[in-house]
């Protein structure tokens, strides 16, 4: 199997140099699902967040053995009461090949304003998908979703690892997966 990053001693600090993470050594092969798991304000989405260049301050060394335009990220859906004046079909991509099983039931002319937190991230998922990446990094992707969804985005994820198989996903979750993936590997951040 090939390698997709390699991360060594990579610990996120502040902009005055506090340490805003655990400093942490991994790499991630094609096909892995790597877990983060650890308490809230551990520094998860920190170290996403550094792995992809949106936070600047860190120690230690990464290296993507990929090109930037297969990675794909989906950041928690925090504020689900900003204004978007978009339907949800326009939130997908016309040329993006989205997965059937994570738009079924949902009236795509709905506006984003309406709809609820299980329909906007089985769209954002759906959009993120249709895009093919080699990596897909996914910060609490659970969130602001009933069970029902939960499910539907897990089977979507599962059954994109297994006709992607060169596809690798990172994923920051609270929750314990229902679906067993064979090669899911845990990352504790304390």
């Amino acid at each position: 199997m090939s390698q997709i990053l390699e991360v060594q001693n990579l610990r996120a600090k502040s902009r005055e140099g506090k340490y805003l993470s655990p400093a942490v050594n991994f790499e991630l092969l094609a096909g892995e699902v790597l877990f983060l798991r650890g308490e809230n304000g551990a520094g998860k989405s920190t170290l996403l967040k550094t792995l992809l260049g949106l936070h600047k301050y860190y120690e230690g060394k990464f290296h993507f053995l990929i090109p930037e335009s297969d990675i794909q990220y989906l950041p928690q859906l925090g504020n689900l009461h900003f204004h978007l004046p978009l339907t949800l079909k326009d939130m997908l991509s016309s040329s993006a090949d989205v997965p059937a099983s994570l738009i079924k039931g949902i009236d795509l002319d709905k506006k984003w304003n309406t709809a609820s937190g299980g329909e906007r991230q089985k769209i954002l998922l759906a959009a993120t998908l249709g895009k093919k990446p080699r990596l897909l990094v996914l910060d609490e992707p659970f969130n602001h979703v009933d069970k029902e969804s939960i499910q539907v985005l897990e089977d979507a994820l599962g059954q994109f690892l297994k006709d992607h198989p060169e596809s690798s996903l990172v994923l920051v979750s609270h929750r314990a997966f229902i679906q067993d993936w064979a090669k899911v590997r845990f990352l504790e951040i304390r």
